[in-house]
């Protein structure tokens, strides 16, 4: 089967970027091509050979503004889509049509995979209707819908009739059914996974009672970010063994708050990785993954937290419950906080927020606590854990792609 994957923007740094390549890494036994926004000095980890790579660089000719990208905040220079006029987006969509067209004339796939249902899977759609389109939601797309309806009346036509639409949870099928006007039988739900060539699980070393948390993603408002760094000031004052990182680009505004804790909290420190496998080995060696955001479309990186043998601390996130299920989720080894009210989707109510706080505070303190007495992470806590494994999902999406006959179904039995 030849396959041509499809995303806006960069195929690392967020999670629908990584999810990006972890499909292609899975499908590897398949022909694969891609065609992905980038920007120059960013190395990637594809395995595919670069002649069927087809990246479109930002700024480039026809498009004088940073790679757009599909959150607001993005841990790169990026264009915002709701600040986009008409004729940025009438050269973006030239750009990236003549790139497509470029990729499928040498490629000649059989199937397409198109990540976000946003304007470039309309795109694809509009301009290659004959191929079969698989389409996966990150979440990211239905909260631009919903923020930006305009731009979705005027530039996401057409997704009805995409042969198929993979969710990361049950909670977005009646959402993107709504949303894009999709058959409901059309969608299924196929979550989310972690590598398990850079994620898994080995005694942690001790480090003469020292603790070290971790937070890792985009360093901003949305994330929680902030209210996580007023908290770690008053858990240090009892847990002065405790450490926090945080990993992650932070611009200029998210920056400064930083360096101000930083000037009377010595426990916290500010740092980034380069990829994958240097994140999977500093959750290795770390105890506590936190993750304060206040909207995720899955939260992939406490999963991969978890398959490292860390301990969780999260926001009530609903995708990322449904997909661990119960056993993981009342083992003791993640803990959740109940969200504060939000408007927008993100942003919290001010007045909710110490409440917010006292709980998230009070998490880590349990977590730290079982952590201090030595508490391991059951052997069959461990085993539904690598259930979320990307082999295991890939059979689902295989499974999927039969089901759906006529040309997919050709395709999928090359």
């Amino acid at each position: 089967m030849r396959i041509l994957h499809i995303q806006a923007q960069l195929p690392a740094k967020t999670g629908s970027g990584v999810y990006f390549s972890n499909v292609i890494k899975g499908l590897q036994e398949h022909e694969n091509a891609c065609v992905y926004g980038g920007f120059e000095g960013v190395s990637l980890d594809l395995p595919i050979e670069y002649d069927l790579q087809f990246p479109l660089m930002f700024p480039n000719d026809e498009c004088g503004f940073p790679l757009p990208g599909m959150s607001d905040v993005m841990p790169y220079k990026s264009t915002v889509y709701g600040e986009m006029t008409p004729l940025m987006i009438k050269q973006w969509q030239d750009v990236f049509l003549k790139k497509i067209t470029e990729a499928v004339e040498k490629v000649q796939p059989d199937i397409l995979f198109c990540h976000h249902l946003w304007f470039l899977t309309s795109l694809v759609k509009e301009h290659f209707p004959e191929l079969p389109i698989f389409a996966f939601c990150h979440g990211t797309d239905l909260r631009q819908a919903r923020q930006h309806p305009y731009l979705k009346a005027k530039y996401v036509n057409d997704l009805q009739n995409v042969t198929h639409v993979f969710a990361l949870s049950q909670d977005q099928v009646p959402e993107i059914a709504e949303t894009f006007h999709y058959p409901r039988e059309k969608i299924s739900v196929l979550g989310g996974g972690y590598d398990p060539h850079y994620f898994y699980c080995e005694e942690k070393k001790a480090r003469g009672g020292r603790i070290e948390l971790v937070y890792a993603g985009k360093l901003s408002a949305a994330k929680g970010v902030f209210e996580l760094l007023d908290v770690f000031d008053q858990l240090v004052k009892s847990k002065p063994h405790v450490k926090l990182s945080l990993v992650g680009n932070a611009n200029e505004e998210a920056l400064a708050i930083i360096r101000m804790h930083q000037k009377h909290n010595l426990n916290l420190r500010l740092f980034n990785v380069k990829d994958q496998p240097s994140l999977a080995r500093l959750f290795r060696q770390t105890d506590l993954f936190i993750l304060p955001s206040y909207y995720e479309g899955l939260g992939l990186t406490a999963i991969e937290a978890l398959a490292s043998g860390m301990r969780v601390v999260t926001t009530e996130i609903e995708p990322l419950k449904e997909q661990l299920g119960e056993k993981v989720n009342q083992s003791g080894v993640i803990e959740y906080v109940p969200l504060p009210r939000l408007y927008n989707q993100d942003e919290p109510y001010p007045e909710d927020l110490p409440k917010f706080k006292t709980a998230l505070l009070a998490a880590l303190r349990q977590q730290i606590e079982r952590l201090e007495q030595g508490e391991v992470i059951a052997p069959a806590i461990q085993k539904e854990i690598k259930r979320n494994a990307w082999p295991a999902l890939i059979e689902r999406l295989l499974s999927e792609i039969k089901k759906c006959g006529s040309a997919a179904e050709d395709a999928a039995s090359l």
